[in-house]
């Protein structure tokens, strides 16, 4: 069954007293992206959240956002970032160098620098705050994964009623493609005999001129293909794993099937057919833009 990109999961809880919130949601995304808003206290668990949500999750913009009651006011400063303030000085320095800039850094301008220092609380060990963390974000991304699932299962029906729709258009056409054949040998052999009036012409190089354009404007590989394309998208709807990406390789064929339609059928009524195939896949390439 395939999942939705869209979602959102939430857990609340308390830990030393302090009350903890996570929250996280995802939109649609070719790939995995991930951004955190997280205490600067959590930093240096960042990248094993990150993981923890990757375990999980295959595709989508993915946002977390992890709040600690009033934990901001309990922290002291810890240390500072030296990389930081070297990086700082010398290109300060190289400004100097290059503009011929008069001056010189304070110390003031060395701690206005954005994230040069880090903070820790004494009253929270971060290790257990890590193990309390990942119980919540997992409930978090239950939660999200549940949202997922469920919308997937609004999309799934849908885009199987269009398939479907697409199944009735193609057989519509298997019906019209035997009087199709008979409109364009009567086209043909008028054109001819207006055309050639009376002149005599190799009944051999006439059967195989006839023969080419025959073979130019036969759909039925066409049709074959794509309902095999329906049904293996039917089928990889019902399998395990993120299915979006395969689900889009299908849909181009499926659309590349109908173009050849369109464009070798010569008949209005399978013409107008077509364009409804076109209109539908392009219906559910927009569906599966949003699958997992």
């Amino acid at each position: 069954m395939i999942s939705s990109m869209t979602g959102y999961g939430k857990s609340d809880s308390f830990f030393n007293q302090l009350p903890i919130s996570v929250e996280i949601r995802s939109i649609n995304n070719r790939f995995l992206d991930i951004s955190t808003k997280i205490p600067s206290l959590l930093s240096p668990l960042e990248a094993q959240l990150k993981q923890q949500i990757k375990d999980k999750i295959a595709r989508g913009t993915i946002f977390l956002s992890i709040s600690i009651g009033n934990e901001e006011e309990n922290l002291i400063p810890k240390s500072y970032h030296a990389k930081a303030v070297e990086s700082f000085l010398e290109i300060a320095k190289n400004l100097q160098n290059t503009y011929d800039i008069d001056g010189q850094v304070r110390l003031d301008h060395i701690l206005s620098l954005p994230h040069l220092i880090t903070y820790e609380n004494p009253n929270l060990c971060i290790e257990q705050l890590g193990v309390h963390l990942k119980k919540e974000i997992d409930i978090a991304l239950d939660s999200l994964i549940l949202m997922r699932k469920k919308e997937g299962e609004f999309l799934q029906h849908d885009i199987v009623k269009r398939i479907e729709h697409i199944e009735t258009t193609l057989d519509e056409i298997a019906k019209l493609e035997p009087n199709r054949i008979l409109e364009w040998k009567e086209k043909f052999n008028n054109r001819l005999k207006i055309l050639l009036q009376g002149i005599e012409i190799d009944s051999t190089r006439l059967l195989h001129e006839a023969s080419i354009i025959a073979d130019k404007l036969d759909i039925h590989e066409e049709m074959t293909r794509f309902k095999s394309h329906n049904q293996l998208f039917l089928s990889s709807l019902q399998s395990d794993g993120p299915q979006g990406k395969r689900l889009g390789f299908i849909l181009q064929e499926m659309a590349r099937e109908a173009n050849t339609l369109g464009t070798k059928c010569q008949c209005a009524k399978i013409t107008t057919l077509t364009i409804q195939l076109k209109e539908q896949v392009e219906s559910i390439r927009e569906q599966v833009m949003n699958v997992e």
